[in-house]
This record gives structure tokens, sequence and C-alpha cells, in this order.
């Protein structure tokens, strides 16, 4: 059975889009390759799709991400080319992913170096971030603002 992997670059990633569909290409294997302006689609069968996958998530550790896709590259439905133009259903989509993968990226190389905090510890960590951030009290709130104003108005 075919399947299609969408292969996203993050922001932070020193391989480009050309770069990586001239490894994906030299792995020599029968998948069909597209390159993206966020990467690159793989086509083929799937378990190898799912090996080459891993391969080249592995070639820029934590700093390319995969997933499934569900057309194929030159799917009529969904292909710019056969549809006049314009962003593809779910481009949107996959743009917003994109921007938080060097956050996600830099997370794993974290983990990577520390392992994973202890449930225990992550929770505390919460409570002390959500006391930190609290809300502050309405009467308070109105304090500043006269303050802030106050030294405005004097200046």
């Amino acid at each position: 059975m075919k399947k299609t992997k969408v292969i996203v670059l993050a922001e932070n990633a020193l391989t480009t889009p050309g770069r990586l569909v001239r490894y994906i290409n030299s792995l020599n294997q029968p998948v069909l390759v597209k390159e993206t302006c966020f990467g690159a689609y793989i086509e083929g069968e799937e378990d190898l799709v799912d090996t080459l996958a891993q391969k080249i998530r592995n070639f820029e550790r934590n700093r390319i991400f995969c997933k499934d896709r569900g057309y194929a590259i030159w799917d009529k439905r969904r292909c710019r080319a056969f549809r006049g133009g314009g962003p593809r259903e779910g481009f949107h989509q996959l743009e917003a992913e994109q921007r938080v993968l060097d956050k996600v990226g830099l997370a794993l190389d974290n983990i990577d170096k520390n392992g994973i905090m202890p449930i225990d510890q992550l929770r505390a960590k919460e409570e002390e971030l959500i006391k930190r951030e609290s809300k502050i009290p309405v009467e308070e709130f109105k304090k500043i603002i006269d303050k802030v104003l106050g030294s405005k108005n004097e200046a």
C-alpha cells in the first residue's frame, strides 16, 4: 500500500529544502520526492516510507519532523498546479505548526541532554509557574494604573 509523508524543517534547521531533497535522493530508494517551501513530500510503499522517515529525521535530529499526508503528491484535488494556484487546504495549519517546531526541537535537545524530568518535579514547576503568573486583585491593578498614569501626567 502507498503512503505519503510530509517532511517539515524547523526554522532553526541547518538543512534547506533543496539539501533535504538531495539527501533523500542520495538514499537511492524507490520513492517519489517533491521539494516544498517547508521541506519535502515522500511517497512510496508504506513500510519503506516509514523507515525512510526515521532515517531522514536522524539526518538533522530534532530539526526535521514528519507526519502522514492523506493525499498522494500529485493528487488533482489538492495539487495547486491543477487547482489554479493559491494555498492548498491545510497549508495554513502546517505553517502554524512549523513556526513552533524550533521550540519543540530545543525541548527535545534538552531531553536528550538531561533526560526526562520526573513527573513530581514537573508538577512542582507547573504549580510554581501558576502561582507566579496568577491574576492580581482588581484593586491592586487599579493602583498600578493610577501610579503609571499619575507619573505620566507629572512628566
